[in-house]
């Protein structure tokens, strides 16, 4: 089953509950799983950044200059 029929049928259900210490409960999680999104996505994002910064620091070879060397010591 694909998450988009999964998050309906729990739609469906949720609309149909009324009690209110659940729905709190439930968008507490929410709340709680959002958050945490948050979290990682700004630590992916930092560790996108970092591996730029990275990168555009480092002393990378030229292309044709690598590709000479795979060359040479694979003997293509």
């Amino acid at each position: 089953m694909n998450i988009a029929v999964e998050k309906a049928e729990v739609i469906k259900g949720f609309e149909k509950v009324n009690d209110l210490s659940l729905v709190r409960a439930v968008k507490n999680l929410l709340d709680f799983a959002q958050t945490n999104q948050q979290k990682i996505d700004q630590a992916l994002e930092n560790s996108i950044d970092q591996g730029l910064k990275e990168s555009l620091n480092s002393k990378l070879e030229p292309h044709d200059v690598l590709m000479k060397g795979f060359r040479d010591q694979y003997k293509l």
